[in-house]
């Protein structure tokens, strides 16, 4: 039972299974949870208007996915009528697509659901990197909490570092990068990394200015789409390490002049309101400048 955790929301079950090694959440159940009338109709309006990406936010699984996933049902739960045994696909969201499904339902009932996955359900996945079910060994959760050996980190320094050289990110990020892993094994690096240059992110770039998808989010990959057409000298971007929840990764960022860049070519085009990339096309609005926290 290593791959399920259920627990109680305000009277509700709700189930959490890992799917291709990624937490994941069957879309029906916790769009009905929140009232909806027609989850289908629900489920389908969300990925369209969040622009999720299947693989990224959510699945929908068929054919022989649909059957492994029923199998999974199946072991995991003695009793379950949570996927009706005729149906030919189901949809399921990951963790980023359970958040923009959050982000999406106008639900007062959205926000304390998030801070419950937040405090209850993502603490105890990430405790050990896997699921715990309510029989997991204490002993077994205690070994896992123990700091990483060092040999492990430096085995972990030596692998990363020569992706980290290919990624083409600077010393101060791979500074961030050995500080980040040994501080696992409770080693912390006295050296301080010194603010640079501001770069933004493309949805901050997006809030700069000034496009949103249509539900109200910074339309970040319409400035990614937008930022390929655009002449960006090697100055004007680096590569960032960050993690967000669970994930960990590089992510590009680029300095106040590319924002400029985006501002001139949507002045050049007319502010177009749909923007094409090679897979889909992305709706955008424009509201008023504002400035972005950082």
């Amino acid at each position: 039972m290593n791959n399920l955790i259920v627990k109680e929301f305000n009277g509700d079950k709700i189930h959490t299974f890992v799917w291709n090694d990624k937490p994941c959440w069957i879309a029906n159940e916790i769009v009905s949870m929140f009232g909806y009338v027609e989850p289908k109709v629900t489920i389908s309006q969300c990925i369209e208007a969040e622009q999720f990406e299947i693989g990224i936010e959510y699945e929908i699984l068929k054919y022989n996915e649909l059957k492994d996933f029923k199998e999974l049902v199946k072991n995991t739960l003695t009793t379950s009528e949570l996927i009706n045994k005729y149906a030919s696909s189901l949809a399921i969201f990951y963790e980023d697509g359970l958040y923009g499904f959050l982000q999406y339902t106008d639900k007062p009932i959205g926000v304390q659901f998030r801070k419950w996955i937040r405090r209850e359900v993502l603490p105890e996945i990430r405790q050990t990197g896997a699921y715990i079910s309510d029989k997991a060994s204490t002993e077994a959760l205690k070994e896992s909490n123990q700091p990483e050996k060092l040999e492990t980190i430096n085995k972990s320094v030596e692998l990363v570092s020569p992706l980290l050289d290919v990624a083409g990110v600077d010393n101060t990020i791979k500074l961030l990068v050995v500080k980040t892993l040994f501080s696992k094994a409770g080693v912390d690096i006295p050296i301080e990394i010194e603010a640079r240059e501001k770069f933004y992110d493309t949805k901050q770039i997006a809030k700069m200015v000034g496009m949103y998808s249509k539900t109200g989010n910074p339309a970040f990959g319409a400035v990614g789409q937008i930022i390929k057409k655009l002449d960006i000298e090697e100055h004007e971007k680096e590569v960032v390490w960050e993690s967000s929840g669970s994930w960990q990764g590089t992510v590009i960022k680029y300095t106040e002049s590319v924002s400029d860049k985006v501002n001139k070519w949507l002045k050049e085009n007319g502010y177009p309101v749909d923007i094409p990339s090679k897979n889909k096309t992305f709706h955008v609005v424009y509201k008023p400048l504002r400035e972005v926290a950082i």
